[in-house]
């Protein structure tokens, strides 16, 4: 097995959260990343950010960590928050007609 196909568990630098990710993998974003490996929604959330104020990967990803930084929110709750997010977009974005569902939580 080449050592790219290796399996390993990474930890996301900006929000704590495990991935296991190949040897590969981890080392592309890390590169792209200034040597920081960021998990999923957080490379998402900076991609968010470089699009939206057109700034480089190295800014934004300080923005998001401040932003992290300054929610100081359980990985987990945040990661729930972040899939409402996700699936609310995806809806709206949808060209379909059909009624959508509220995605807020219920009192």
């Amino acid at each position: 097995m080449a050592s790219s196909e290796v399996v390993k568990r990474a930890e996301c630098g900006c929000c704590g959260m495990w991935e296991e990710c190949t040897v590969g993998y981890i080392g592309w974003v890390q590169e792209r990343f200034g040597g920081i490996w960021v998990c999923g929604l957080c490379e998402e959330a900076i991609k968010e950010v470089q699009a939206r104020l057109g700034v480089d990967v190295e800014v934004a990803l300080r923005i998001h960590a401040m932003f992290r930084e300054t929610m100081n929110a359980d990985p987990t709750i945040s990661f729930a928050r972040s899939i409402v997010q996700i699936l609310k977009k995806i809806m709206s974005s949808s060209s379909s007609n059909v009624s959508q569902p509220e995605l807020s939580p219920s009192r």
